[in-house]
C-alpha cells in the first residue's frame, strides 16, 4: 500500500465506478467547486492505493488560520472500510507522517466516516464495535477527540444526520405509507389546496430572484445565514445536473380551473344519483346519505375558490411558498437548504418538495433521501434545532450518529489557543 495525493479527476472515475456511500464534502465535485472558486480554500484528496486501485481517500480542506497557517479538515472522511483495522492504521498513520512536513498547518481534523452508535428513530439500539476500533487507533496514534462538531464549529461537519433508507420495499406508490400520519394528512392536503413543484433554473433572472426573496425571509426570521445566489450559481456551474433547485407555489388560476371541472364532475355524478333516486332504481337511505355526501364535497369546494381568488386579489397569481436545494452525493439524496414564507405557512410548501424529491429519489435509485445534520441534543425540546428535528422525524428516518471529529497538532498548533 502507498499513501498519495490524487487529483479531482482520478477521484471522480473511482466514484463513478464504485457504488460506494459518501456525502457531498468528499465528492470530486466538491474539489472541484472548491479550487475553483474565490473564497480562499483549497483541498487536497490524500488517497491509499494499492496495484493502482483507491482503497481509501480523504478530501482535506484547507482552512486559513492568521493569514500564514492553516486548520485543515475532512469533513466526513476519510472514506474506507473501516472494518479493515490494517487500512486504517496504515491511513491514520500516514496521513500525520504527511503533514508533518508542513508546519504550515497547525493543526489535522478528520471526521471517520463510520456510525459509532444505531438508532432507530431517535432510539439507541447499539454500539459499532468497528468504531470501537478505528477510535482504539486513533487514541493509540495520538488523535484526540475534540467533542465538537458543526453546532460549536462551522469548519467541522455536524455528528449526527437524520436519513430515511429508501430500500427495495419503497416505490412511490406506498411512499405515503412510510411516513408518519401526520406527514401523510400534511401531503394530501397540499395537493388538495393546489400546491405545485417546480425545478427552477438559478441561471433565469426571474426564477433567482424569487429563490433569493424566499431564502432572504427565512433568514431573517430565524437569524441563521442561508447561502446566497453566488453560491448556487457556482454549486450548480460545478456539479450540473447534480444539484436541484426546486419551488413550491400555488397557481391561483389553474387551481380555479381544476376544481371547477372537479365541481363540475361531482354535480354530474350527483345529479345522476338523484335522477336513479327518483327513478327508484337505487336504495333511497344509500342514496340520499351519498348525495348528501356529494353536496357537503361540492361546498368545500366552492369554498377554497372562494378562498383562492381572495389570495389572488391580495398576493396576485402565483403565490410562492417555499424553495429548497438537494444535491446528489453518491447513494445519497441531499436535502441541502430550504427557506419558506412565513406568510403562507397554512400550505405547508416544504413538505410538497419534499414528497416531490422522495419520489424522485426513489425512482432514481438513491438509497438513502438525507435530511443531513442535526445536533446531537435530538432528545431535548430546548435544543435550537428541536422542531427542524420533528419535521424530519415526520418522515419515518433514523439518526445516524458518526464518530467525533478527531485532531493532532504541530508543536506550534499545540502551543496556541486554535
Amino acid at each position: 500500500m502507498i499513501f498519495t495525493e490524487i487529483n479531482s479527476e482520478e477521484l471522480q472515475q473511482f466514484q463513478k465506478e464504485n457504488n460506494h456511500r459518501y456525502f457531498f464534502p468528499q465528492s470530486a465535485e466538491y474539489n472541484f467547486m472548491t479550487n475553483n472558486s474565490n473564497n480562499n480554500l483549497k483541498t487536497k484528496i490524500l488517497a491509499v492505493k494499492e496495484n493502482n486501485k483507491i482503497l481509501a481517500y480523504g478530501t482535506f480542506i484547507y482552512f486559513q488560520y492568521k493569514k500564514f497557517f492553516y486548520k485543515v479538515t475532512a469533513q466526513f472522511g476519510p472514506i474506507m472500510n473501516y472494518s479493515n483495522i490494517e487500512l486504517v492504521k496504515f491511513y491514520m498513520t500516514e496521513l500525520k507522517k504527511y503533514f508533518a512536513k508542513d508546519l504550515r498547518v497547525l493543526s489535522v481534523r478528520v471526521n471517520p466516516f463510520v456510525n459509532e452508535k444505531y438508532f432507530k428513530d431517535i432510539e439507541y439500539i447499539t454500539e459499532n464495535q468497528d468504531a470501537k476500533k478505528v477510535a482504539k487507533i486513533l487514541n493509540d496514534l495520538n488523535y484526540i477527540p475534540m467533542n465538537a462538531d458543526l453546532f460549536r464549529n462551522p469548519t467541522l461537519p455536524p455528528r449526527c444526520i437524520f436519513s430515511k433508507s429508501l430500500d427495495e420495499n419503497i416505490t412511490e406508490y406506498n411512499l405515503l405509507k412510510n411516513i408518519s400520519q401526520i406527514a401523510r394528512y400534511t401531503i394530501n392536503r397540499t395537493i388538495k389546496e393546489g400546491v405545485l413543484v417546480r425545478e427552477i433554473d438559478i441561471f433565469n433572472e426571474n426564477d433567482a430572484k424569487i429563490f433569493d426573496e424566499i431564502n432572504r425571509a427565512t433568514e431573517n426570521r430565524i437569524n441563521f445565514e442561508i447561502r446566497d445566489n453566488t453560491y448556487f450559481k457556482s454549486l450548480k456551474n460545478n456539479i450540473g445536473e447534480k444539484a436541484r433547485y426546486l419551488i413550491s407555489y400555488i397557481d391561483c388560476d389553474q387551481f380555479i380551473k381544476t376544481t371547477t371541472e372537479t365541481i363540475a364532475t361531482l354535480e354530474k355524478e350527483r345529479d345522476d344519483l338523484k335522477e336513479k333516486l327518483d327513478q327508484g332504481k337505487v336504495n333511497a337511505k344509500k342514496a340520499t346519505n351519498r348525495l348528501k355526501e356529494f353536496d357537503e364535497n361540492i361546498g368545500i369546494w366552492y369554498k377554497k375558490i372562494e378562498k383562492i381568488k381572495e389570495l389572488k386579489s391580495e398576493n396576485g397569481n402565483i403565490i410562492n411558498l417555499s424553495c429548497a436545494s438537494f444535491i446528489e452525493s453518491g447513494q445519497d439524496l441531499i436535502y441541502f437548504t430550504s427557506g419558506a414564507i412565513s406568510k403562507f405557512h397554512r400550505y405547508e410548501g416544504p413538505y410538497a418538495i419534499l414528497f416531490h424529491m422522495m419520489k424522485y429519489a426513489i425512482n432514481n435509485n438513491f438509497k438513502y433521501f438525507n435530511f443531513f445534520g442535526t445536533s446531537k441534543d435530538f432528545t431535548s425540546e430546548t435544543a435550537s434545532d428541536y422542531g427542524v428535528l420533528q419535521f424530519k422525524r415526520n418522515f419515518n428516518g433514523n439518526i445516524e450518529y458518526f464518530m467525533d471529529n478527531y485532531e493532532f497538532r504541530n508543536a506550534l498548533g499545540k502551543i496556541w489557543k486554535i
